[in-house]
């Protein structure tokens, strides 16, 4: 009977060692993965800061380039204003094509419903 005692007692050591252990790695494990959740954060809110301000000195020196060469060759502007009143007649006219479209369809239905 004292052998079963000591090999329950045993197992209960066992087990409460056990417990503790993986008590403390998880806590452990945790702790490191809060650490690296919080240097990636740092390393990927850098990366898009940098990006973004890349982005800002690309956007002012195509502007800045882009002002140099109109003052050089002033049909330029001449010809981007140009291109954007034909861009904008073609959506004008793609519009109303569309408008059209829905105008025929809801014709042809109507012309459909009477005949039958």
């Amino acid at each position: 009977m004292d052998l079963i005692k000591t090999l329950a007692y045993a197992g209960l050591g066992l087990a409460k060692q056990t417990n503790d252990k993986m008590k403390t790695q998880f806590d452990e494990l945790v702790e490191v993965g809060k650490k690296a959740d919080t240097e990636g954060k740092n390393l990927v809110g850098d990366f898009f800061k940098t990006v973004d301000s890349t982005k800002e000195e690309l956007e002012i020196q195509i502007s800045k380039g882009k002002n140099k060469l109109e003052e050089k060759f002033p049909f330029i502007k001449d010809f981007e204003d140009r291109i954007n009143e034909l861009s904008k007649m073609e959506k004008e006219t793609e519009a109303k094509e569309e408008t059209t479209n829905n105008e025929n369809v809801e014709e042809a239905t109507v012309v459909e419903n009477n005949t039958k």
